[in-house]
């Protein structure tokens, strides 16, 4: 009996053994209570609309149907003006005529209309000469037939489908994409023209578009994306517009893109919070089609494999809670470096590293520290840099919702705004004002309003001071002509004093010829002189 007791005694240890190698291999160095959870991504759904917006938009279209021809021009360029709030509207309209209209009669009378217009446009021509096709709502507009039903239904369609252009949200682009889908072939060139004028803001949508259940659609999205240039993940994610990238790698996730994953894992600690937010959305979107890369990353980031044991949702949750952690000490230690530089004066360096800080993290807790530091570096800077003191106190307004701070930092920046269009001539008394009211003890708004008050746009010196130093100006420049003018120099006088002999010049051989010819030419005259008959008469 004692062996056995002994052998179950050493089994008992080694499943111990055994559960304790498994907890310690399974747990993590934070607990899994304490992993940041998965962000949930924004529904298809794009909700009801309200009856205001019904009604809105029902107005709109009833005037392009209008039976006059001003009215449905007016209508046709106000469907540029729209808002992003009529969206779910335009979409259950578009739904609605899709279900109740006649696809084919609406095909042969936009046929009809286009021959009325002398306009041929070849369906199959490529898409870098669609632009000059001529614009279908102008041609219905143009060649109106007010009384008709399906005149009425084609109009609507095609200003609808520009409202949705205009506004460009994924949402809307969505809906414009689904006019070709509902309403076949003959608005594919249409759909084409408008997602061609809304450029890369297309793009996420058109993603979306290539796992269609219609292959047709599929294809055709698939064909829009290289005409854009937007083919492959790594193309699609060039882009300076952060709305943009954010939809499109919630996009990949959609679909659960699998050459994506790799891409939309690398944004999941971007310094954007925006971008950081969506790829953390599209990471759960994928799910089980992005393990491996999100088991190579935290390999990367932490220095060791995570367990076998870890599913993707436990290695995501890891690695985002290793990514927080190292972004927070790098937080930290801008904001320490911030401090620091205000503390020794350097408010441009505390600015830059504040800046910093909230583009890492603009929820970043310690608000009061830094809405102080954006108003101390406002105030230094008003005089130089107005601008840039209008930045920052926006920044200190935002950061102290609530606070004195926020009073003082509106008011001054209201001040600074007054200042700024005085100096083109313009006094808003109406900004200084709302400046007191909110701090009453601003002295920079008190001085604005006297010196506006006074007519005085400007703070400048008084006129009497400037006179004052244009007067002591000219005198002492005066003063210093009278000083450094030179006297001219006395004109010299002829003296009678006789001047020494000059010394006898030695002849030289010239002038020795020259002598000796005016000597023969001297006698030759005396001779002549001398002859009888040569006296002058009278003599």
């Amino acid at each position: 009996m004692k062996p056995a007791r002994r052998i179950w005694r050493l089994f008992a240890v080694l499943a111990c053994l055994a559960s304790v190698t498994r907890a310690g291999s399974a747990e993590p160095s934070s607990s899994s209570t304490s992993l940041p959870e998965l962000p949930p991504a924004p529904s298809l759904d794009v909700g009801r609309p309200t009856p205001t917006e019904v009604e809105a938009l029902n107005a709109r279209l009833e005037r392009i149907c209008s039976s006059e021809a001003e009215e449905r021009e007016a209508a046709a360029r106000e469907a540029l003006e729209v808002d992003s709030k009529l969206v779910p509207a335009l979409r259950m309209r578009l739904s609605s005529l899709a279900e109740a209209s006649n696809h084919e009669e609406m095909k042969q009378l936009l046929l009809v209309t286009r021959k009325e217009a002398h306009e041929s446009v070849d369906e199959q021509e490529p898409s870098s000469k669609r632009k000059k096709s001529a614009d279908y709502l102008q041609l219905v507009t143009e060649h109106a037939s007010p009384k008709s039903k399906t005149w009425c239904q084609l109009a609507s369609v095609l200003a609808e489908s520009r409202m949705l252009a205009q506004i460009g949200t994924v949402e809307a682009v969505r809906g414009l994409i689904d006019v070709y889908v509902r309403f076949g072939e003959f608005m594919r060139i249409d759909t084409q023209l408008q997602l061609d004028g809304l450029g890369e803001r297309g793009v996420p949508a058109l993603i979306e578009a290539r796992r269609h259940p219609a292959e047709k659609i599929a294809k055709w999205a698939e064909k829009q994306l290289d005409a854009l240039g937007k083919g492959i993940p790594g193309e699609t994610v060039r882009t300076s517009n952060l709305q943009v990238l954010s939809d499109v790698l919630r996009a990949y996730g959609r679909v659960r893109d699998p050459d994506a994953a790799r891409i939309i894992v690398s944004f999941a600690n971007s310094e954007r919070a925006q971008v950081r937010e969506a790829s953390r959305q599209a990471i759960a979107l994928l799910g089980e089609v992005g393990a491996w890369q999100l088991r190579d990353t935290y390999e990367s980031v932490v220095g060791k494999k995570p367990p076998r044991d870890w599913n993707w949702e436990r290695t995501a949750r890891e690695l985002f809670a290793e990514f927080d952690r190292l972004r927070s000490a790098e937080v930290s230690k801008l904001f320490d470096a911030g401090v620091a530089a205000r503390q020794n004066g350097d408010f441009d360096s505390m600015r830059h590293a504040f800046d910093r800080v909230l583009a890492r993290s603009p929820d970043y807790p310690k608000h009061d520290e830094l809405a102080a530091g954006y108003l101390a570096f406002a105030e230094k800077e008003a005089d130089k840099r107005p601008s840039d003191a209008v930045d920052a106190l926006l920044r200190a307004e935002r950061l102290s919702k609530g606070t004195d701070a926020e009073h003082r930092a509106a008011a001054l920046r209201l001040v600074l705004q007054a200042e700024q269009l005085a100096s083109s001539g313009v006094a808003d008394v109406t900004l200084l004002n709302r400046a007191l009211e909110l701090d009453a003890n601003c002295s920079r708004a008190k001085a604005a309003l006297a010196r506006f008050q006074h007519g005085e746009l400007k703070e400048e010196p008084s006129s009497r001071y400037v006179a004052a130093a244009a007067i002591g100006a000219t005198a002492l420049f005066s003063i210093l002509f009278v000083l450094l003018r030179r006297e001219a120099p006395p004109v010299p006088v002829a003296t009678t004093e006789p001047q020494p002999p000059a010394p006898p010049e030695q002849p030289t051989a010239n002038q020795h010829i020259v002598e000796q010819q005016a000597g023969e030419l001297s006698e030759s005259a005396e001779h002549k002189t001398n002859e009888p008959g040569s006296e002058e008469p009278g003599s």
